[in-house]
């Protein structure tokens, strides 16, 4: 199964599922908590790809941001359909 989709063309659709992301170790948006080049896992779509926390500006207004982003995440892909048996 080869269907990758690059985040930068497309993020998946929010909703409560998960889906599987790769990680190519060279964003440059990943933060120390960046995961390894090739690391790739399952993640929870709301959490990976919907807004997140980051705090507040200087003015007190909150700031948003997308976890795939500060995990170098680049890839992601339906996971596949289970076993019919």
């Amino acid at each position: 199964m080869d269907n990758w989709i690059k985040c930068s063309d497309r993020l998946p659709n929010l909703k409560d599922d998960s889906v599987l992301a790769y990680a190519d170790g060279t964003s440059p948006h990943a933060g120390r908590h960046a995961w390894p080049k090739g690391g790739m896992d399952m993640v929870h779509i709301q959490d990976y790809f919907g807004d997140v926390t980051a705090g507040l500006d200087d003015e007190g207004n909150q700031l948003y941001t997308k976890m795939y982003l500060g995990n170098g995440v680049t890839h992601w892909q339906p996971l596949p359909a289970p076993p019919a048996e």
